[in-house]
């Protein structure tokens, strides 16, 4: 048997492998933004970033893990990012595709009767044709990179997709911590309410026997009874907020809220690390996921740029076939009977008016656009930080300066209260130290409220909440298995 001749057949592989010119994708340089080293307001010691520490390592309370847990499960937010994530990635694989040969496997059979010809002399007969083979049909050879620059950005624009979803993952976690925390300050504010409402009922009925005996007038009772019904008002103000909240959770987590969850911590027990360190800011860059979105589009259209420049280059397609054919399916694969096909064929704009100049005007705008965008991107994740930062420096002096007021209501609450009962102090007195005290506490549990979203934004900010755990992934799934 004779040895077939491939030559043909190499000669396409190897003009596809080895014609392998530069793209024509400008150089990528990271924009300057002109923004401070470090962050003012950062007194937090030295130690994790808030990007390498898990959240379940941050929040303290197992309600909110489990919480954040059904949310990351089933957020529909969260589980569209993910799915355009896997679209883009489906694309970028589509992209890839084409910068490789396909080969493609044919065969084919033809049998019929031919007639004969005008002058008689050859009857009609039977026809038949058989063919099988390899081929490569409209194979460009990227020689200008316009494959490889739309091959780029395709990749590019996967890896964004894939920080636009990480971003979407920390606001959730975030979210759900605040929406959470609204929860258990609603709790509080009824249980604080009601603890006000008893306190006033009781001296309601002291006051009572008081202006039986004539010691206080009408006036101090209806005092009395006013104060008990913004008692009883602010505890159903704080019903509607908590199950608000509760409705946020539902919300957040796709389902109703689970009646089986943990129990939960008190709102000053709620953080295992109150004061997270910031770093630098140039970590910001690496640890920020909107911020990776936003160079990954810059990046992509650097690579439409490359695209839009070899646009104005020739192109060239190669379609090739190797096989064999015969007029008997016996004889189909008998030495002899090979055939090939070589056809390439080249495509070089000449007058267009003027569109691919166009393009590549377009990509180099989309390029500057997105470095404003990028800029943008960096000025407001250091503002959030910023922001942020001295937000928790003033309300822990505020939170400080809030414990003190109650304290020191309480105090003066229960000595004006000593008073009055001894016919020391009178009615008007009596309720201005019950306002003031519960002013106070009110104040405080809102304090404490703003602090604790503080704490969420601050992780978010920085860049925390990818990570369930702070050790790596391989240590997390042993500490996670039963």
């Amino acid at each position: 048997m004779k040895k077939w001749n491939v030559k043909p057949a190499l000669t396409v592989a190897a003009v596809s492998l080895a014609l392998s010119a530069c793209a024509m994708i400008p150089k990528y340089e990271q924009p300057a933004v002109n923004v401070p080293e470090t962050y003012r307001h950062d007194s937090a010691p030295s130690g994790i970033q808030a990007a390498s520490l898990g959240w379940q390592d941050y929040f303290a309370d197992p309600r909110l893990h489990r919480l954040i847990e059904l949310a990351l499960e089933g957020n529909t937010d969260l589980r569209t990012a993910a799915l355009n994530a896997d679209a883009v990635r489906a694309q970028y694989m589509i992209s890839r595709a084409a910068l490789l040969p396909g080969i493609n496997a044919s065969g084919t059979g033809s049998r019929g009767r031919v007639a004969a010809d005008l002058s008689g002399n050859n009857n009609s007969y039977v026809s038949s044709a058989y063919n099988v083979g390899l081929g490569v049909t409209g194979y460009e050879l990227d020689l200008f990179g316009r494959v490889r620059s739309n091959n780029e950005a395709a990749l590019q624009s996967y890896f964004a997709s894939v920080a636009s979803r990480d971003a979407t993952h920390l606001t959730l976690i975030s979210t759900v911590a605040k929406a959470y925390f609204n929860q258990r300050y609603a709790e509080e504010s009824m249980a604080l309410a009601q603890k006000v409402l008893k306190t006033r009922e009781e001296t309601y009925k002291l006051s009572q026997l008081r202006h039986r005996s004539g010691v206080i007038s009408a006036v101090d009772l209806r005092q009395q009874e006013a104060l008990i019904e913004s008692a009883n008002a602010d505890y159903a103000t704080a019903v509607q907020a908590r199950e608000q909240a509760n409705n946020a959770l539902a919300l957040l987590i796709s389902r109703p809220v689970p009646a089986d969850l943990p129990p939960g911590l008190p709102l000053d027990e709620q953080f295992k690390i109150n004061m997270l360190p910031a770093g630098l800011s140039s970590d910001l860059l690496l640890n920020r996921p909107d911020i990776r979105a936003a160079e990954f589009a810059l990046k992509q259209a650097n690579a439409n740029i490359g695209a839009a420049r070899a646009a104005f280059f020739p192109s060239i397609s190669l379609t090739g076939t190797i096989g064999t054919g015969s007029n008997e399916l016996s004889g189909l694969f008998q030495g002899g009977n090979r055939t090939w096909t070589f056809a390439p064929s080249i495509t070089l704009p000449i007058f267009n008016w003027g569109s691919n100049k166009a393009n590549l005007d377009y990509a180099k705008i989309m390029q500057q656009v997105e470095i404003v965008n990028y800029e943008a991107a960096v000025q407001s994740a250091f503002r959030d930080v910023s922001d942020a930062l001295v937000a928790r420096e003033q309300l822990d002096k505020a939170y400080a300066a809030n414990t003190k007021q109650s304290k020191a209501y309480a105090d003066y609450l229960r000595l004006v209260n000593l008073r009055y009962r001894h016919g020391v102090s009178n009615a008007l007195d009596l309720q201005d130290a019950e306002r003031s005290s519960y002013g106070a506490d009110s104040a405080l549990l809102a304090t404490q409220l703003t602090r604790l979203e503080n704490l969420a934004d601050l992780y978010k900010a920085l860049g925390g909440g990818l990570k369930r755990y702070t050790q790596d992934e391989e240590t997390a799934a042993n500490r996670s298995a039963p």
